[in-house]
């Protein structure tokens, strides 16, 4: 017999279970229960030992290979017919603390997890097993079970409030988050504060950890929500969060509700912000070093080559301070370069019309309903960004001294009304110049986007730029190289839009394409790190994208995609 199969509550029964070096497989199914009635969004949830007899006793247990002994995959099945796979490797510290011979062995995450939606099936008594296939390839069909559905009861959202945690202490702005889901539409996720509503929060964040609990419900990719609540606003000390779900058909549920202990002076609320752009390694270039009798032109008279950054700065007072950004510094290497205070460093630079209002830059208080979104509760936070412009010739060849070709840090320092004054964010660029006949070049990806979950064939996507003409565009994953481009100089409209100072031969045909069989090219599922590299006429290689996207090869994977798998 290869399992031991657990039904019920036993977690506090099982510590007196024998396990020894022929211990059987362990089987436990959480819910649903046999007979329970289901309906809406039906989590199929539990845990998996199996034995440890390949390794000998439980001490040798750590220091042994398990090789074939363990789960490579769990199928649900109802009535007979493949649903999805399901999420392995779930922690269950219930479990471990039955079983805490599994810590630090391959099981000391044993839990699972996978659903079926009610409404796809008809009214009635339906059956369901999960087939569990081991590493050696055996399989076993577990967990038989029958359930009574009712598909046309509606069902309340659920989901879970992640953060803040029981007795979180807060400040300043704090991250309410976590996901939800309901098994038609959720109409309004709400915050409530001291069990009142306060306001609304964002939703249709990316979480593919819930996409893989729940594989058949479409949206649940798409399940996070997340609320920066102004901490300022409410009396210090303890107060209750908690969010509040309502769906199309007006059943509400209210999910995780937190005490948590509010403490703000300000001391304590600095500013806060982040760099949009230019990305971490970003090759910031100058055309104007090689220029016969050195470069004389004033700064931003026609600049043969300007950079920008950009991003966004808030601040948040206590009760003795009224808050908000007094200004805003740049920083190269320690130094301050730029600074914006009350306009006294903003100046009209017709070259980024198109990029900032009315093309003032060096600036604080540009639009940005995104920020003002995310932060509804924090003053001016509509009115949050910064803009920022270099002209490169300047700073490599005309300062005094210069700065040199290579790697630079780029901060962000904002200061606030009451002299709160505090770094919110710093990059890694890179200067370079055209002493060499070598230019860089740059772009971006547009897919996958970042955490993605992805299938099967992927297409990969994205624009680059070199002025001294692209040659290859050549694609890595985790750095090793799967392929060219497969199709280069695709029309790309937008990119003239954001480069106007570029000739349009350059521009209107930077974007790129790859279909990528992540199952032809056996990359393993899990998260996976993306690279996309040019090289140029002059052999020159320079990095343009990277970023991190999760591959879901299983069949559960691929029928969320509608992938069809080789």
């Amino acid at each position: 017999m290869r399992q031991t199969i657990i039904y019920g509550v036993l977690i506090a029964a099982m510590v007196a279970l024998p396990m020894v070096a022929t211990a059987e497989t362990v089987f436990h199914l959480d819910t649903p229960q046999e007979g329970a009635t289901v309906f809406g969004l039906v989590e199929v949830r539990g845990w998996i030992l199996d034995d440890g007899q390949e390794c000998g006793p439980p001490p040798d247990w750590q220091d042994c290979d398990w090789g074939p002994a363990g789960v490579s995959a769990i199928d649900l099945y109802v009535d007979d017919i493949f649903v999805a796979g399901a999420d392995l490797w779930q922690p269950r510290w219930d479990v471990l603390q039955a079983y805490p011979w599994y810590a630090g062995t391959p099981y000391e995450r044993p839990g699972f997890s996978v659903s079926f939606n009610a409404a796809h099936y008809t009214s009635g008594l339906h059956d369901f097993f999960l087939l569990v296939t081991y590493s050696d390839m055996t399989e076993a069909s577990l967990g038989h079970t029958t359930v009574m559905v009712e598909p046309n009861r509606n069902q309340a959202p659920f989901g879970e409030l992640e953060t803040p945690g029981p007795n979180q202490p807060m400040g300043g702005v704090y991250p309410v988050a976590g996901w939800a889901l309901d098994d038609s539409i959720i109409a309004k996720i709400e915050i409530l504060v001291d069990g009142l509503e306060n306001g609304p929060v964002n939703s249709g964040y990316s979480r593919p950890d819930v996409a893989d609990r729940f594989p058949s419900h479409p949206g649940a990719e798409s399940a996070g929500f997340i609320r920066m609540l102004n901490t300022t606003e409410l009396t210090n000390g303890i107060h209750s969060v908690a969010i509040k779900l309502t769906d199309e058909q007006g059943a509400v549920r209210v999910i995780g509700r937190r005490f948590v202990h509010v403490f703000n002076t300000a001391a304590n609320l600095p500013p806060f912000g982040g760099i949009d752009w230019p990305l971490p390694g970003h090759i910031m270039y100058s055309s104007a070093c090689n220029v016969s009798g050195g470069w004389s032109a004033p700064p931003y008279d026609e600049p043969e080559q300007v950079e920008w950054v950009a991003g966004w700065a808030l601040d948040v007072g206590s009760r003795t301070d009224p808050g908000g950004v007094a200004y805003v510094e740049l920083l190269i290497d320690g130094n301050i370069e730029l600074r914006t205070l009350g306009g006294y460093d903003s100046f009209y630079f017709p070259w980024v019309e198109h990029l900032v209002e009315d093309g003032w830059v060096n600036d604080y208080g540009l639009v940005r309903h995104d920020i003002g979104n995310l932060f509804p509760d924090v003053p001016n936070s509509t009115f949050s960004g910064f803009f920022f412009v270099l002209d490169m010739a300047q700073l490599i060849a005309v300062n005094s001294p210069p700065y040199a070709q290579g790697y630079h840090m780029l901060k962000i320092r904002a200061g606030d009304w009451e002299n709160n004054v505090t770094d919110i964010a710093r990059i890694l660029v890179r200067f370079d110049c055209n002493d060499d006949r070598d230019r860089p070049s740059w772009g971006d990806i547009y897919s996958p986007a970042h955490t993605e979950r992805v299938a099967g064939v992927v297409e990969v996507t994205g624009w680059a730029i070199d002025l001294d003409q692209i040659e290859t565009i050549e694609i890595r994953v985790n750095n090793d190289f799967v392929g060219y481009a497969d199709e280069a100089h695709l029309p790309s409209p937008w990119i003239d839009e954001m480069y106007p100072w570029l000739g349009s031969w350059l521009v209107e045909n930077a974007a790129w394409r790859y279909d990528m069989d992540t199952v032809g090219l056996n990359l393993p599922n899990g998260e996976n790190r993306i690279t996309v590299v040019t090289w140029d006429k002059w052999g020159s290689e320079t990095i343009i994208g990277e970023r991190y996207f999760v591959i879901d090869n299983s069949k559960n994977g691929a029928a969320v995609k509608g992938v069809a798998l080789n």
